[in-house]
């Protein structure tokens, strides 16, 4: 488990604008390699419970589609004209749609004409409204993810800048692959550099 905030060591010396991605068997190890070079890049250890929940919320919004259609004013008022775990709910709903808007997509700063401090403060106070009235081991992660938000945005950047001619089309294909044994999307993955299984999921 890494503990320490930042530490010297790049471990396998490349970083993600020089590394191929090592697909295995699904989207998440996609998205932890993804997070682990952007560590290594910015010689920056993330707590391994804040990686965690920083690839499994990559993971949950990755349709992005659906994420560019919240006005995070509107979610803000959602959550807190509510109780309880609704509204704890919402409310780490508004940070975690924060985070992905001021990391992996800066541009909706731009099109929502606002200041990308503008989605730090709103998930910033999110988290932490979050921690709120939370059972414990929850509320120390809201915490920490409040805490952290500043270098969780940095991450995503330094992913955001290496997936940005990319994304969304090798995480289509992976998922066309892996849940169809697609052809094509196997063909779009090996032309990118990603090394991909021989058989996925059943497909040969």
């Amino acid at each position: 488990m890494k503990e320490s905030a930042v530490h010297n060591d790049n471990l396998d010396g490349r970083s993600p604008s020089t590394r191929q991605i090592y697909l295995a068997s699904t989207t998440a190890e996609i998205w932890h390699d993804l997070v682990e070079g952007a560590e290594q890049e910015m010689q920056l250890s993330l707590e391994h419970e804040v990686e965690g929940y920083l690839v499994m919320t990559l993971i949950r919004y990755q349709n992005y589609a659906a994420l560019k259609t919240h006005l995070l004013a509107l979610d803000y008022l959602n959550a807190h004209g509510v109780g309880g775990q609704v509204r704890q709910q919402r409310l780490q709903q508004l940070g975690d749609i924060s985070l992905l808007f001021g990391g992996l997509y800066p541009e909706q700063a731009d099109r929502r004409m606002v200041s990308h401090d503008y989605f730090i403060k709103m998930g910033k106070s999110a988290y932490a409204a979050a921690s709120m009235g939370a059972k414990q081991a929850i509320a120390e992660m809201f915490v920490k993810l409040s805490e952290n938000f500043i270098a969780l945005t940095q991450v995503l950047r330094v992913v955001h800048d290496y997936t940005a001619e990319q994304r969304p089309d090798l995480l289509e294909a992976w998922d066309l692959w892996s849940g169809m044994g697609d052809r094509d999307a196997w063909e779009r993955l090996s032309h990118n550099g990603a090394v991909v299984p021989v058989t996925v999921a059943g497909h040969a």
